[in-house]
């Protein structure tokens, strides 16, 4: 079972939990302080009317911002609509540990992974944006193809990066750990288990430090699916621990140091699952055995863990943490919340993906969500709470979710919300059937102030961006657009439902919002030249920039092209997100090639540079949605020198580490060659 299964359930039952999560809005959510909120002390039985079916809807929006209802009043955004998945009941639910909400600290832009089961309607895993400033929400559409086996992933056991603000860990069900940088679209193999371990075996439920330098996994048995041991890996010696079952085996987990290692294993084979904590450094083992208290639902920090006790400490449904040391004992966990009794399934799934380094533990909080009987105290509501031992709970949202009701999977266990904190701690994810047919994705604002405690100031490393958001090419500040220069007046060779007018370009004709508006240039670049352009107005649909083809409308027409729209200003390359920069009307835009290298600009700046070179030669092409859309400064400039093009990768390559040749720790294996005998522990 999962980290968060009912230690009662039995093994036959043990299954894959599929994941979604997302984020985002249509308005703005950040304001200095998070409204809304209240506290009440952990033996409170209050119970406040349920929010579902006909209630729920009153006041949920088809996407964007809203009000939880009082006595919550907090600020609420809904992600996903019915038109994500055709109508269907496609978003795979979540949970507590495995990030979908990328480390947007110091960004306006959120990048927000959710799985759209293509079986139901969805369009496999998908990245959803959110501008913090705008609160402006984006489907970005699907991260692969429809061609790609891993369009076909429920997106379960992947996870951001906690210092790479764009980067996703996948989970392939494989023996390779791959990194996916979601806006390049390019792959990174972090190690291979067959180099390490021998052939015949896959990874399963990996996890990852938050400097990305230490990550483990369960392995399995290709064949037998049989559970194998535990895998640490450090990524900066290339060096690995692996660590074989005592008892009944469920999975393990490295803390966000990178340092600890816990196994959920009943290794007595008596009452439920004990805690293995192995500090990798030393090698020194403790049991927190489950008789005695240890950790059921549960998520880690920096040399901690936080999760609840099963029944077996003196509060209901307990939530201890135990602080990693020398001679810890089950009963040095601290109490830090509970329920007020022991009906109903508990507090739930524990989060705490917005741990910190270097602050005491009492001065953090985590959050836990759970679904059950509407009688039961705050055990339909999102709840925070503080690591002091204080015992005071913050309730922040009802979570608007209905076990009888269809949508959100075929059990209980399905629609319960595993709800995500996300690194800064200032949001909470979950997804909901809302009383009805299918489960959509939500995120309310958590009022921390209300509990002391400071979201983290942690900012994304590395950051380049001018604009605060998230690019996959550094760039170290702006710089000004380079030459070519436009110089001469624009020539179209096609136009449809525009009027051209010198430099000029508006809709005239066709539907309003529909992309049935195009001029494309009779002119061309190769290897060096720009396309250039001024915002007219800063409110209609719009997308302009270079492409291969002839005549057109679809946006996906355009191969690198600017969507403006609201005020963004987005980077769109075959209609797949990269980027996004505010803008105002009057603003100069330009599409840059030097050297065969795409950079786009604003005003001069550049904000982004293109991982990919054209192969041929570009027309400047423009694509008008909204009746009366217009642009004006239109140009095209440069030469037209052939130069060599080289493409990002599509598809994951291997790579093998490098052999670490001493180690100061006779513990850690050295990599070895695929197919040979793993070191006998």
């Amino acid at each position: 079972m999962f980290l968060g299964f009912p230690r009662v359930v039995p093994a036959v039952v043990r299954a894959a939990v599929a994941i979604l999560i997302v984020v985002g809005a249509a308005s703005p959510l950040r304001a200095q302080t998070a409204p809304g909120g209240f506290l009440v002390s952990a033996g409170d039985t209050g119970v406040r009317a349920p929010v579902t079916g006909a209630a729920a809807q009153a006041f949920l929006p088809q996407r964007g911002v809203f009000s939880f209802p009082a006595p919550y009043n907090t600020q609420g955004v809904r992600i996903t609509n019915a038109s994500d998945c055709g109508g269907s009941d496609c978003v795979d639910y979540g949970y507590s540990y495995w990030n979908k909400i990328n480390n947007h600290a110091g960004s306006n832009t959120m990048l927000i992974v959710v799985g759209l089961n293509r079986s139901r309607g969805g369009a496999g895993p998908t990245l959803f944006t959110y501008n913090k400033s705008t609160g402006e929400t984006r489907n970005a559409g699907p991260l692969f193809d429809a061609n790609s086996s891993f369009s076909y992933a429920t997106a379960e056991q992947w996870y951001f990066s906690r210092s790479r603000p764009s980067v996703l860990y996948l989970g392939e069900n494989g023996p390779r750990m791959l990194r996916y940088d979601v806006l390049s679209k390019s792959f990174e193999t972090v190690f291979d288990v067959t180099s390490l371990l021998g052939g015949g075996k896959y990874l399963w439920q990996m996890h990852s430090s938050n400097d990305d330098r230490v990550h483990s996994a369960t392995v399995k048995d290709s064949n037998t699916y049989k559970d194998l041991g535990c895998l640490v890996y450090r990524e900066d010696t290339h060096q690995h621990l692996f660590f074989t079952p005592k008892g009944d085996y469920d999975e393990c987990q490295i803390d966000k140091s990178g340092r600890w290692l816990v196994i959920k294993e009943n290794v007595d084979n008596a009452y439920n699952e004990d805690n293995r904590v192995i500090n990798i450094e030393t090698g020194v083992e403790q049991v927190l055995w489950d008789q005695n208290g240890a950790a059921g639902h549960s998520d880690m920090g920096y040399g901690y863990i936080v999760g609840e006790d099963d029944k077996w400490g003196a509060n209901p449904y307990g939530v201890r943490v135990w602080q990693f040391g020398s001679n810890m004992t089950s009963a040095s966990g601290q109490v830090v919340y509970a329920m007020p009794s022991w009906s109903g399934p508990g507090v739930g799934h524990i989060a705490h993906s917005n741990s910190q380094p270097g602050l005491p533990i009492s001065a953090q909080m985590a959050c836990s969500s759970n679904a059950g009987d509407f009688s039961l105290a705050r055990t339909n509501e999102i709840v925070c709470f503080r690591l002091d031992g204080s015992m005071q709970a913050l309730v922040v949202a009802p979570n608007m979710t209905d076990l009888n009701a269809a949508g959100g999977g075929s059990d209980a266990y399905s629609k319960r919300p595993k709800g995500n904190i996300d690194p800064t701690g200032e949001y909470f994810l979950w997804a909901s059937n809302m009383g009805g047919n299918r489960a959509d994705v939500f995120i309310v604002r958590i009022p921390t102030p209300m509990l002391g405690v400071a979201p983290s100031a942690t900012t994304p490393s590395p950051t380049s961006e001018p604009a605060p958001s998230p690019t996959p090419t550094p760039a170290p500040a702006p710089s000004p657009t380079p030459s070519p220069s436009v110089t001469d007046p624009i020539q179209w060779m096609y136009t449809v439902n525009v009027t051209a007018s010198g430099n000029s370009l508006t809709k005239t004709g066709g539907c309003d919002g529909c992309p049935d508006a195009s001029a494309v240039s009779s002119g061309q670049v190769t290897g060096n030249g720009i396309a250039q352009f001024v915002a007219a107005e800063a409110s209609t649909l719009r997308y302009v920039g270079l492409a291969y083809g002839g005549p057109g409308t679809a946006p996906g027409d355009i191969n690198y092209a600017i969507r403006l729209q609201s005020g963004v200003a987005e980077v769109r390359e075959n209609n797949a997100y990269r980027t996004e920069i505010g803008f105002a009307a009057g603003d100069t835009f330009a599409v840059v090639l030097e050297n065969n290298v795409v950079k786009y600009s604003k005003n001069g700046a550049v904000f982004y540079t293109s991982p990919t070179q054209p192969t041929s030669a570009l027309r400047l092409h423009a694509v008008l949605f909204n009746a009366n859309a217009a642009l004006s400064g239109i140009g095209l400039g440069g030469t037209t020198t052939s130069t060599a093009t080289t493409t990002s990768p599509s598809t994951p390559t291997t790579s093998t580490p490098t052999t670490t040749t001493t180690t100061t720790k006779p513990r850690w294996a050295k990599l070895r060659p695929a197919g040979s005998t793993p070191t006998k522990r």
